[in-house]
Formats: C-alpha cells, structure tokens, sequence
C-alpha cells in the first residue's frame, strides 16, 4: 500500500515531461522517495526479515521463559517438581517441558507447550521392577489419579517409609494424586503469570531485536549510488527490485 500511495511520483521521475519536470532535482528526490517507501512496503513481506523477527524474539522468550521456570521449581519444588526428571527440580537439562512456536502470520506468532516424556528410571525400585513413569509431567500437572497394576507379575511389590509391601495377587493400587496436592496445574499458572505479566515484554525487549533491526534498516535504506548520480529519469521497476535486494541483503539470504 505504501508503494501504491507513492506510484504518484513514478511520472515525476521520467524526463519526457514538461514544465519544471526537466529539473534533475525533482527526479532524484521523487527516486529517493520512491526507493525508501519501496523498501518499507517490502519489509513486512520479506522473509528473511520474518524469520530474523520471530527467531530472535522467540529465542530470548524460551531462554526467559525455561529460567523462570527453573527459579520458580528451586524455590517451590512440591509445585514444580513433576515437570523435570526425578530428583533434579530446577535443571535446566531435565526439562519435562518446551516451548513451540505456532501460527506465524506477518510479524506476529502465538506460543504453546507441550509435556515431554520422562527418559528416567522412577526412584525407590530395584532390580527388574525399575520402571519409567513416561507421562510424569502431563498426568501430574493434570492431577489424574494413577492406576498401578502388576504387568510381568503376579504381585505388586514396593517400599513405604523402609518396608517392603506385598499386594494380594492382581491387587492394584490407585494413586490419587501422583505429584502431590501442590502440583496440580501449577504449571499452566506458572506460564500464565509469564505470558501475561511485564517478564514477556522484557524478553522481548531483551532479545536486541531493536539493535538488530535499525542497524539492518539503515543498511537497507542507503540509496542506490544509481539515484544519486544526476540524471533526468528513473526506472521504478528498477528502484524497486533494488529494494528487494536490499532488503535480502541486509536480513540475510536471497529473496
């Protein structure tokens, strides 16, 4: 649109015209004009610079975002505990848990998570009864209660404060509250008060996409060396691929 608003000065940068129009003068400021509302225009629908935008800002939202929560688990780990592997509340490296970027449209993208599953064996057994809780993070977060059944024997057998429990043969055991009555959907409150508090708007303005963006801007606005020789007609065809080519340039890659 912005292009379309400046076409009006695609016949004052032709020197087949009359009156003042034979002024070189003219022609180069409606060129000048002409090129940098090209390069504006443009900008919101080069991918390069599209890709530039939702990387970093989402690169420094996931980095706040995973610190956050890690602080968060240390300081409350009967709220936070379920979404890490067993015994390592708070480490970075035994996240149950990711950010996904989603629905890209122009300049904008929405965020979701998702649950991962848990590659760690589940404490307090031994032997051949070491299981993996797969699902530890989802089905803590949710509060579902647990049904736990022998599957490659007769029996359950466990630990409680030292002891050794035998169950009845094919006796199951339900576990109402797997994570504790803290950690019920104490993640999706801890991502709430995230996304909707000043810390989402601090990593964006953490990521340096700002620094990024006006320094390639610049770059991209520099006038052809073409538009500033002294010359009585321009080609906007011209004037506007250069634009393109700027702007692919300045934010990496071809068009």
């Amino acid at each position: 649109m912005l292009v379309q608003a400046a076409s009006g000065l695609e016949r004052m940068m032709y020197a087949n015209q009359s009156g003042p129009l034979k002024d070189s003068t003219v022609a180069q400021i409606s060129a000048y004009v002409y090129y940098e509302a090209a390069v504006l225009s443009k900008l919101t629908t080069n991918a390069q610079f599209k890709a530039l935008f939702t990387k970093t800002i989402f690169d420094q939202i996931n980095t706040d975002f995973g610190n956050y929560i890690d602080a968060l688990a240390r300081s409350k780990p009967k709220s936070l505990h379920h979404v890490y592997e067993w015994k390592k509340v708070g480490n970075k490296t035994a996240r149950l848990f990711k950010l996904n970027k989603i629905s890209e449209d122009g300049l904008s993208f929405r965020l979701n998570y998702e649950f991962l599953p848990s590659r760690s064996m589940v404490p307090g057994a031994s032997g051949k009864r070491r299981h993996m809780f797969a699902n530890k993070a989802s089905v803590m977060e949710a509060g579902k209660p647990l049904v736990i059944r022998p599957k490659n024997a007769e029996r359950l057998v466990f630990e409680i404060d030292g002891e050794t429990v035998f169950m009845p043969k094919g006796k199951s055991v339900t576990v109402r509250r797997p994570g504790g009555p803290g950690s019920t959907n104490q993640f999706s409150l801890a991502h709430s008060r995230f996304f909707s508090s000043n810390l989402v708007n601090a990593s964006i303005k953490n990521s340096g996409f700002q620094r990024i963006f006006n320094s390639s801007m610049s770059k991209a606005l520099r006038v052809p060396s073409n538009i500033k020789k002294v010359q009585y007609s321009f080609s906007p065809n011209l004037i506007r691929s250069q634009a393109d080519a700027a702007l692919a340039a300045s934010f990496g890659g071809a068009m």
